[in-house]
């Protein structure tokens, strides 16, 4: 093959491996990033308490939409079966959304109920398809990708070094699913010692500074995370399997005695440990599941108040109208089971879609992980541990930290192909091509020259 006919068939990369961001993409990484410090708050400035400020990261990231979409469509016709593919991927959650949308609608103009689910629901699309939209037509979905983990980590590192100089406040309530997983970012995809041992004590730290319970539970699931994958992948690549079986096995022993470790603590320190409000939170629990026993089906089909008097005792507010604090029982009390089912399938189906792709790794033994696949792994903790956290805390009944949820889900989709399958082999070894693979070369047109020259070269 000559010089030439070679050039001719080599695809077109660009001339850095990290390109720059098209202007409305730009805007879209502004968008989130203003998203994560209006949830994280790491100056304690409640923005998200205001009027004037409270909507504003909302109102950029629509606007930010809005420009990518046009650009797109005018320009770009070709990406619009790609619409197809992300629908198939949320389509549950999708239901789920327009469900809550259409009851806090009503509840809105026809019952005049201010204090509705409708940003629950637009969260779900916004955070989720839309965004996954967006990085799947991208010119440089790798890069766009990147960007979001580098504001994740940044806006969480902000906050943890704040909540550090204020200790004992909670500066990132109901967020520790996304900060402390993100700080531990160099625990998940370092490989020397003292990297990884910096990111444990970030995350240490992360969830020592606010004193939270749920703190502590997504800390230990960080652990467990990265403790079970080293142990699987090591052993994995041990060419002795009879040995790398004991090693397993042993590994088994070893995570059983720090579940005990763990419980020794907690009952050595658990004086120590805040207790959650467990009366507040038993009280609000009890009507929640009323409510859902009163009407399973269709529950309050979202046309109710996503707030509720507490008559219990005078609590330290503002108000005395507070949420249930339990996100899986505030569906169920007003979806029902007809918005708790594509709820649970919804999250089910993207999140085993990322778990297969994580454990190929298992069988596998590929160690040399790319970064790819350390954000794949960021953003399932971020999902998986999320579920622990808005089981005891209104996460998805926010608007920023609910956005937060659903944007980290686009990102993890957006690491696997339209149909949940590695976007490249080298994605699924965790190669550092992986990015590249994201990048969608085109070849160049070739002359009629060039292809007589490549068939006489053979």
């Amino acid at each position: 093959m000559t010089r030439m006919s070679f050039l001719a068939t080599q695809p077109v990369v660009a001339a850095s491996n990290k390109p720059a961001l098209d202007f409305t993409d730009g805007m879209v990484v502004v968008a989130i990033a203003l998203q994560l410090l209006w949830a994280v708050d790491p100056f304690a400035a409640e923005l998200w308490r205001r009027s004037f400020t409270r909507h504003l990261p909302t109102v950029l990231a629509i606007a930010a939409t809005l420009l990518c979409v046009a650009g797109r469509v005018l320009f770009r016709p070709e990406l619009r079966p790609e619409l197809g593919s992300v629908v198939r991927t949320y389509r549950w959650l999708l239901l789920f959304g327009a469900f809550v949308i259409g009851g806090s609608l009503y509840a809105r103009f026809a019952l005049a109920i201010d204090s509705s689910f409708l940003l629950m629901g637009m969260s779900v699309i916004l955070g989720g398809p839309v965004n996954l939209w967006l990085i799947r037509t991208s010119r440089t979905p790798a890069t766009l990708v990147r960007s979001v983990t580098v504001a994740v980590i940044g806006v969480s590192l902000l906050g943890v070094l704040m909540n550090t100089i204020h200790f004992g406040r909670m500066l990132y309530h109901a967020l520790e699913h996304v900060v402390l997983v993100a700080v531990a970012m160099p625990l998940i995809a370092g490989r020397k010692p003292l990297v990884r041992l910096s990111g444990a004590f970030l995350c240490i730290l992360a969830a020592v500074a606010p004193n939270k319970i749920t703190g502590y539970i997504v800390l230990l699931m960080v652990f467990a995370w990265v403790f079970v994958d080293d142990l699987m992948i090591r052993t994995a690549g041990d060419p002795d399997r009879i040995r790398g079986g004991l090693q397993r096995i042993l590994g088994a022993f070893l995570g059983m005695l720090g579940i005990l470790g763990v419980v020794f603590l907690y009952q050595a320190t658990k004086s120590h440990l805040p207790d959650g409000n467990t009366v507040y939170r038993l009280h609000t629990y009890q009507m929640a599941i009323d409510r859902f026993l009163d009407s399973w089906l269709w529950g309050r089909a979202f046309a109710a108040s996503a707030v509720d008097h507490f008559d219990l005792f005078v609590v330290n507010t503002s108000t005395q109208s507070l949420p249930t604090h339990s996100d899986p029982l505030d569906i169920l009390a007003n979806g029902g089971l007809l918005g708790a089912i594509p709820f649970v399938l919804g999250l089910l189906s993207i999140l085993h879609a990322a778990w297969k792709m994580l454990t190929r790794n298992w069988v596998s033994g590929e160690r040399d992980q790319g970064f790819a696949r350390a954000q794949l792994a960021m953003y399932f903790l971020i999902m998986s541990s999320g579920l622990t956290v808005m089981a005891f805390n209104p996460v998805l009944n926010s608007a920023s930290s609910s956005y937060v949820y659903w944007m980290c889900s686009a990102m993890m989709c957006a690491l696997l192909s339209p149909d949940g399958q590695p976007a490249a082999s080298s994605v699924a070894t965790g190669s550092p091509l992986a990015d590249e693979a994201m990048q969608r070369p085109t070849s160049v047109p070739r002359s009629r020259a060039a292809v007589r020259d490549t068939v006489r070269s053979g």
